[in-house]
């Protein structure tokens, strides 16, 4: 009779202990990170992307055009765009070098280069660093300085009126300061007259005359603080090709740095995200194994080649955002 009662209460001990320890469990696994999600292509991407930038820093802090060549002020303003957009840290020794080149190119006036669309770039690329507050209110003064009064933006200061220099300019605005800025209006103004457009009611280079993806995209983004595009928008999005890419001319293969320009235009004007969720699988199928994109947009080059400007706004244009996201 003593053995089995002392078998008797062995057991009651056994289960006793062995459900504390399952609750024990239980509380732990309740309390655990959940498991690491599968990662999707499209995470697959950014973290290629922004590999790939992060490599080809050079070692003054600035970026190039293509690797292994001298630093450029309108890369090194994109990187940062987009290294800061992606989530990276402000404080990172990356960006502070980035910030560091970049302060030490900025010309006495204000600009950089005294060109416009590289002081746009390098003004929303301080401050996404959170950095130069000083540096980019000369730069935002010189910007308003050298609009024509036409309201619109050359190269260069003062330049003749050029739509792609305008547009990227508003963009910049709109990024930095209030809409309703007076400089942002009028250059709205002089984008959106017929006169700036070719006979089909779309944008294009000066002295073109097809409609221009490209170029339209960059319009529709800057204008889209000032004006409601929704025909035009609708245009644009008629010429996504079948691999979710847009090309610059109709009828053309996919380009990775239009669409880009294209997906933000869209995200400017608060397009649904459809289209865009499209164009992101075109992204992850049109990287190369090393992380970057080519692209037949850069002007510098003689053939489209893997280049930090174009891989940049890919990483630029996936992390677009509408307004009413912001």
């Amino acid at each position: 009779m003593k053995n089995r009662r002392r078998i008797y209460i062995l057991l009651c001990c056994q289960i006793v202990l062995s459900l504390f320890c399952f609750n024990i469990t239980k509380v732990f696994a309740d309390d655990a990170p959940p498991k690491k999600p599968e990662e999707t292509a499209l995470f697959k991407t950014i973290i290629k992307t922004r590999d790939y930038i992060v490599k080809h820093q050079n070692q003054d802090g600035g970026w190039p055009l293509v690797p292994g060549e001298k630093s450029d002020v309108e890369i090194t303003a994109l990187a940062i765009w987009a290294l800061t957009e992606s989530g990276w840290g402000t404080g990172s020794r990356v960006i502070r070098r980035g910030v560091r080149y970049l302060r030490n190119k900025q010309h006495e006036d204000g600009s950089w280069n005294n060109n416009t669309a590289h002081t746009t770039f390098a003004l929303i690329a301080l401050a996404n660093a959170k950095t130069g507050p000083d540096a980019r209110l000369d730069g935002l003064q010189w910007l308003k300085n050298a609009q024509n009064p036409s309201g619109s933006w050359g190269r260069k200061s003062k330049g003749p009126g050029h739509v792609l220099y305008t547009s990227v300019t508003l963009v910049g605005f709109g990024r930095l300061i209030w809409k309703r800025f007076g400089p942002v209006f009028s250059g709205a103004v002089w984008l959106e007259n017929f006169e700036q457009r070719n006979h089909e009611g779309y944008w294009m280079l000066p002295n073109g005359t097809q409609s221009d993806i490209f170029i339209t995209s960059w319009v529709l983004h800057g204008i889209s603080r000032a004006y409601t595009v929704d025909k035009e928008i609708a245009w644009l999005k008629q010429f996504q090709n079948t691999d979710g890419g847009f090309p610059r001319f109709k009828g053309k293969p996919s380009d990775p740095e239009v669409t880009a320009a294209a997906v933000m235009a869209l995200a400017a004007n608060n397009d649904l995200l459809n289209t865009r969720r499209i164009a992101m699988s075109y992204f992850t199928k049109a990287q190369k194994a090393d992380g970057s994109f080519v692209s037949d947009i850069p002007i510098e080059l003689k053939a489209p080649v893997a280049n930090l400007q174009s891989t940049c706004f890919v990483l630029i244009a996936i992390h677009a955002k509408a307004d009413s996201d912001r």
